[in-house]
Parts: structure tokens; sequence; C-alpha cells
């Protein structure tokens, strides 16, 4: 192992260098993906009615990130699966250097699924429940670690 890592080491630093990527623009653009997948056609409708209406709206910013996603989720022809997969190609190389000896299983079966989505090339269809189910994993990560370093973590309301 080199003296330098190209995405962070340890065990703090790689959660706290993924979390970063929870709420970044890429994740917006899965949330839309998954917002979008779910809506009616006449919602749809709805969205692009408004997007036409106000060219620099939220309804036309959605549209934008999906339009961009979109362009590759011709590879699988399900965009939320693309979208999930560009994502998680970015977030997960923070786990290389995870050190899994240390580390709460929560994180590690993290770091499993994101590696996995981001740079498995397994040929699945990633799903909106893969996304909670990161989210759940990375909540259950920070809380372990936590209890881990002798604490009583609360994760509060707010």
């Amino acid at each position: 192992m080199s003296d330098e890592s190209e995405f962070g080491r340890g065990v703090v630093v790689c959660l706290a260098k993924f979390s970063e990527h929870l709420f970044n623009r890429q994740a917006v653009t899965v949330m839309n993906e998954i917002r979008f997948s779910e809506m009616s056609g006449d919602d749809k409708y709805v969205e692009e009615s408004e997007a036409r209406t106000h060219p620099r709206g939220d309804a036309a910013q959605r549209i934008a990130g999906r339009m961009y996603s979109g362009m590759l989720g011709h590879l699988t022809g399900n965009p939320v699966s693309e979208a999930l997969e560009m994502w998680a190609n970015g977030a997960s190389d923070h786990f290389y250097d995870l050190d899994r000896d240390r580390a709460p299983q929560p994180l590690c079966e993290l770091a499993d699924l994101t590696l996995e989505m981001g740079h498995g090339f397994t040929g699945k269809t990633w799903t909106p429940e893969h996304w909670m189910r990161i989210h759940d994993l990375w909540r259950e990560s920070c809380l372990s670690l936590d209890r881990t370093l002798g604490n009583n973590p609360d994760w509060g309301r707010w």
C-alpha cells in the first residue's frame, strides 16, 4: 500500500468523503429520475408543460438533469438504473481504501453495495429500493461508528 490514497483512507475519512456525494448534483439527478419514474402520465405532462412555460423554473431544471442522465440511459433502457450507476461510480471510489478491519459492518455492506453498483458492471438493474438501502446503510454506518467510539448516538429529528 502506498503512502498516499487517491480517494481517502481509513474509516471516518472514507465515510465523510462518501457522504459528500449523498446530496451532490448527481444525487439530485438520481432523485429526479426516481421521482419521474414514479409519476403518472398526467403528472409527467404537467411537469413538461410547466417546464415549457417557465424554462428556468424548477420543472425545467429537473427535466434538464434527466436529459443528461437519459443520454446514457440507452445502455440499459432504464434511466433510474443508469443514474444510480453513474452516481455510485464516483461515490464508491472513497471505499477503495476503507479499513474493513475497523469499519462497522453496515459501512462494509455500504461499501460492497456501492462498489458493486458503480464498478461491478454486473448488468443488474438498480432500483429506487437500492437508493433507499444506500441511505439506510449510510445512517446505520454513522450510528454504528459512533457506538464503536463509545458514544450513545441519537440521530435526532432535524
